[in-house]
């Protein structure tokens, strides 16, 4: 046993571990749902471009079974040069309860943050809940977050599920998209705190007011879901809930294409900056180690051929440990469709997340037609 095996099976042992505990996070989330005070709340949207999907997702926010004089809906018009526009104003004429805002192109603004921030401004909600233009919301969607919001709690994570694929490809994209969904409800149960998804989160109104001035002053990252998720972390006694009632869970679509998915995965791994905790570093910094150390190892193979028992036993047990990590995820959100694309997805990972956390934090990304680096907005 050479230098290469001892490393790489000491990188497998952390990882194994590493993943193991996260699974014990997941029997320990914080589920509630018990709570029967009806909370103000503001729905917030920020929309661009958004002629496609728009009209469908207000009107489902529109005929929720949520008090109407309990919600009320802000869309923030991010710069839209579609029917955007047009669609938010017929909506906001309809319903007493519906407000816009705008961010015009003269203005020197971070694209959605800005948007969010002139809709955070005029909110009501004691309770502030987020989604997607692009997002399809259950009946008692807002009744089943609020549920969620007893005294202590000042933050909740809700689900969101791509439509069920029909092919391999759509399960890859829907089974990965899952996993950060998974680790971030794994890190909650552990005591910590990753990510959460900006389609589907609710929190306290206060949590913005007292963390405004920080939340502009911050660039394109960290964006303002896992910014908020950390805030409630760090800074306020409150607790982070999940939302597993399935009522709370919100669809939408994956990615349109190879590009797009690509893109997207760029943007996850560029959202962290200075708000990622101590838990996550431990886990990732190592975890993205061994993966580089598969890849050396592999290429070492090809002039030491002993190596490749070594590299079959690292990627044996960290597809069972996985593979358990996912199915507890799965049973948890009623999602274990999705394990008939863990094999694939899991020989696609040996080389997609190396790929994705360097391009994402070294390079540049296109996301709706805007180009980033992990701070700033290069065009638009």
């Amino acid at each position: 046993m050479d230098i290469l095996d001892i490393i790489l099976l000491a990188f497998t042992i952390y990882y194994c571990s590493s993943v193991l505990y996260l699974l014990t996070g997941l029997f320990r989330i914080p589920c509630s749902g018990g709570s029967k005070k009806q909370h103000f709340i503001t729905v917030i949207l920020a929309a661009h471009n958004e002629e496609k999907h728009l009209a469908e997702c207000l009107q489902l926010i529109a005929c929720q079974d949520y008090p109407k004089d309990k919600y009320e809906v802000i869309v923030a018009d991010d710069r839209s040069t579609d029917k955007t526009s047009d669609i938010i104003k017929k909506f906001c004429e309809e319903y007493n309860n519906f407000k816009s805002v705008r961010v015009d192109d003269s203005e020197n603004s971070i694209p959605k943050k800005a948007a969010l921030i002139k809709g955070l401004d005029i909110a009501e909600g004691e309770i502030i809940v987020s989604t997607d233009a692009d997002c399809i919301q259950p009946g008692a969607w807002l009744s089943s977050l609020n549920a969620c919001f007893t005294d202590d709690t000042g933050l909740v994570i809700g689900h969101t599920v791509y439509h069920k694929p029909d092919n391999v490809w759509k399960g890859i994209d829907a089974l990965d998209y899952f996993s950060h969904r998974a680790l971030g409800a794994a890190f909650i149960g552990a005591g910590s705190a990753y990510t959460c998804t900006a389609s589907n989160f609710a929190y306290r109104k206060e949590i913005f007011d007292a963390n405004r001035d920080e939340f502009i002053a911050i660039g394109v990252r960290p964006a303002e879901d896992n910014y908020f998720v950390h805030c409630v972390h760090k800074k306020t006694k409150y607790n982070i809930a999940v939302a597993t009632n399935p009522e709370s869970f919100v669809t939408t679509n994956g990615a349109s294409g190879f590009r797009d998915f690509m893109n997207q995965r760029f943007r996850w791994s560029a959202y962290g900056g200075t708000i990622t905790t101590s838990g996550v570093k431990l886990f990732f910094i190592p975890a993205l180690f061994y993966y580089f150390f598969i890849w050396v190892a592999l290429i070492n193979s090809l002039f030491n051929p002993g190596l490749l028992t070594t590299i079959f036993i690292s990627v044996f047990c960290k597809f069972v440990i996985d593979f358990l990590f996912m199915l507890k995820a799965a049973m948890v959100f009623n999602c274990r469709y999705l394990l008939n694309y863990f094999l694939p997805l899991s020989f696609i990972h040996l080389l997609l997340v190396p790929v994705v956390v360097l391009k994402g934090n070294l390079s540049s990304f296109t996301w709706k037609r805007r180009r980033y680096t992990r701070e700033v907005e290069i065009n638009h």
